[in-house]
């Protein structure tokens, strides 16, 4: 076999059992770092030696690690990268929870700053005292919107405030240009995980969509509507999602560059989408005023 694939096979093998693989010289600072018996090589525990490997590798390599690491009831999927996800969860909480407890923390440090904003959404009984107070200031904005300057001006406001009002925008790299992080807009502005979940006829798409306008239905109520009320405004937001995702690309539209590709400069991005919008984002994101975008055609904005 080829050096070189001899190489790569070795590789591709210890990354599936788990093997810790390092270049020497990592290899060598890492084993400064740990204790020897803190390094191993591939954990056989995790082979199912019940299965030939011609047979079905990825079972023999994996089967006892699947036999011991059931899926969680909670999750669609598991695997290493799970676990990692959670170990990851588990540090930050601990951070968090140590910085919240950190009184004597310098004022305007990031211990300081982490620390009462994970206090202040861990105060359950303050949050439930609080109710929708907080969100008084934002509903009051809302009711100014009353004609289209007012709710481009609202959408940039939501967006700068990092909700992806109608569409997405952020930082992105550009597909043809690795030099350049350049602006990006996306479809967005959908309740549902995807727009076939409102274009779909059959008998469970159908029923999804009146268990989401239910779901929408209950929020307006808990925001102090009656059910009248709350039945109308849930049909509203089904009827605006629903045109959105009309205008959206599927999935499958998706994965062509060509079609997600439109770059444009500011002047024919505020021909085609309004100054006071593009104005009011660029201001509220703070984003710089060279800005190209891509991702998504014409239409979906």
């Amino acid at each position: 076999m080829h050096p070189l694939r001899t190489r790569l096979s070795v590789f591709a093998f210890a990354v599936v059992i788990g093997v810790r693989v390092l270049p020497p010289a990592l290899a060598q600072h890492d084993a400064t770092a740990h204790a020897p018996s803190a390094l191993h090589g591939p954990d056989t525990a995790n082979l199912d030696r019940t299965c030939k490997p011609c047979d079905d590798f990825y079972h023999y390599v994996n089967g006892g690690w699947l036999k011991k690491n059931p899926v969680p009831p909670d999750y669609p999927s598991w695997g290493r990268f799970n676990e990692l996800q959670e170990k990851n969860r588990e540090h930050l909480r601990d951070i968090l929870e140590a910085a919240a407890k950190a009184t004597n923390a310098p004022e305007g440090s990031i211990e300081q700053k982490i620390g009462d904003f994970y206090a202040s959404c861990m105060n359950e009984s303050k949050v439930e005292a609080e109710g929708i107070k907080p969100l008084a200031p934002e509903f009051e904005r809302l009711d100014q919107v009353h004609d289209l300057p007012s709710l481009q001006a609202e959408i940039a406001h939501l967006q700068g405030d990092g909700a992806s009002a109608l569409f997405g925008f952020r930082s992105t790299q550009d597909a043809r240009n690795s030099t350049q992080v350049i602006g990006g807009a996306t479809q967005g502005g959908l309740g549902l995980p995807d727009r076939d979940y409102y274009t779909k006829t059959d008998e469970k798409s159908r029923q999804i969509r009146e268990q989401y306008v239910g779901h929408v239905t209950r929020m307006f109520q808990l925001l102090g509507d009656d059910s009248a009320k709350a039945a109308v405004e849930a049909k509203t937001v089904m009827s605006i999602e629903t045109k959105l995702a009309e205008a959206s690309v599927t999935r499958v539209e998706r994965r062509d560059p060509d079609k997600t590709y439109h770059k444009m400069d500011l002047e024919q991005l505020a021909q085609a989408h309004g100054q006071l919008l593009l104005d009011s984002l660029l201001s509220r994101r703070r984003s710089p005023r060279r800005l190209d975008r891509r991702r998504q055609p014409a239409q979906v904005l």
